[in-house]
């Protein structure tokens, strides 16, 4: 089990430091620009820095051109660093980060100091490392100080994390709390199985913190993915509503051009070089198709449909039967308007409740619009 727990934390490095960095070049913009993101963005990038350094093929290409002990301080250092960056993202969402900022910089260079002073202060050592044999180099202290950083900034982080995510109405947020949570609440572990095997020599940890420190990579890098998962559902779900409002879309703009604020285009064209954001171009779609339907209202004629004098076609958002009226009645008066028939107004009116809101107002459009695909003005009825 142990053999096998080591294996998969072998072959999950590799993936789990090039996630970490996809995710971290994808949050690059948001990370630097918003102070809110700084923290957790900077605690990553330095985390897969750090992780990166312990990659063999790097390490081994690294130790070319410089001392073992060189790397492994470098890899610490960025460590020590992530965890400030851990301890930074828990200040800003507990206190005043205004007041903490030299604090936190004192404290992280304090600990670096004290790193590099007990390594260049203990028995000359080929290796910065907890072997799985003999005492830890350069000294147990050294290593104390390191996992008591990374301990106190996780134990931290996990615990506002729980606290937050369980509070927030925002549920990206809220997900990506969990996530972070989750992900710092593994690499506490892994510093757990170092502190087992500096203080008491057992051995039984070390196959399990490979695969603890890539799992922690991989939540990570989930964590910051989060509000770019959420920010691409939303865009594939604008993308699906002007898709499958385009036909209908397309047929009533021809009518009532007046209606759409640029020359209508090809629904492909739409997708792959929209001229607005995905989120206006859907609201567009349906606003301007809401301005089509009601645009026609002196061209329907009760010739164009079975609706009885007075009756009043709505916006039902739970009436798929309404759906396929009105497109029925739409389409007749489409058509009517191509073909010259003149206004004939207060016949029948297409009326819109505002009341149930955009959400409501753009699933009735699709009802209709997969009902108008097969509408037909009835048979018998004169244009003219």
């Amino acid at each position: 089990m142990t053999h096998d727990s080591a294996a998969l934390g072998a072959g999950l490095q590799l993936p789990s430091v090039l996630l970490l960095w996809i995710a971290v070049l994808l949050r690059a913009p948001s990370g630097l620009r918003s102070a809110a993101q700084r923290g957790v963005w900077l605690a990553v990038v330095t985390a897969a820095a750090a992780m990166t350094l312990d990659l063999p093929s790097v390490l081994h290409e690294a130790t070319r051109h410089s001392e073992a002990n060189v790397v492994a301080g470098a890899r610490n250092a960025l460590g020590v660093l992530s965890a400030g960056a851990v301890l930074y993202f828990v200040a800003q969402a507990t206190t005043d980060v205004r007041h903490l900022k030299t604090a936190l910089s004192i404290t992280v260079s304090s600990v670096l100091s004290v790193l590099l002073l007990l390594d260049v202060a203990a028995e000359p050592h080929l290796h910065i490392a907890v072997p799985a044999t003999g005492p830890p180099t350069p000294s147990m202290l050294y290593w104390l100080v390191l996992i008591s950083m990374h301990l106190v900034a996780n134990t931290l982080c996990v615990l506002m994390c729980l606290r937050y995510s369980a509070t927030s109405g925002n549920r990206s947020l809220a997900v990506s709390l969990r996530l972070f949570g989750l992900g710092t609440g593994l690499v506490g572990v892994y510093w757990l199985g170092y502190l087992v095997r500096v203080t008491t020599g057992g051995r039984w940890p070390l196959p399990w913190l490979p695969l603890l420190m890539d799992l922690h990579g991989v939540l990570r890098a989930m964590a910051i993915l989060v509000p770019t998962f959420f920010l691409l559902r939303r865009a594939l779900a604008d993308i699906a509503v002007a898709w499958r409002l385009w036909p209908m879309w397309n047929d009533l703009v021809a009518a009532v051009p007046h209606v759409a604020l640029a020359k209508p285009r090809h629904r492909i064209w739409d997708v792959l070089w929209p001229r607005v954001p995905y989120h206006v171009l859907a609201y567009r779609r349906i606003i301007e198709t809401r301005d089509a339907i009601l645009a026609l209202t002196d061209y329907v004629s009760l010739a164009h449909s079975s609706l009885s004098p007075g009756s009043t076609p709505s916006y039902d958002a739970t009436a798929d039967l309404d759906a396929e009226a009105l497109a029925d009645v739409v389409k007749g008066a489409r058509n009517a308007k191509l073909q010259g028939s003149g206004p004939a107004p207060h016949t029948v009116s297409l009326s819109s409740s505002d009341s149930k809101g955009l959400a409501g107002e753009r699933a009735f459009l699709l009802r209709m619009a997969k009902a108008y695909r097969s509408a037909s003005p009835p048979v018998g009825a004169d244009p003219h």
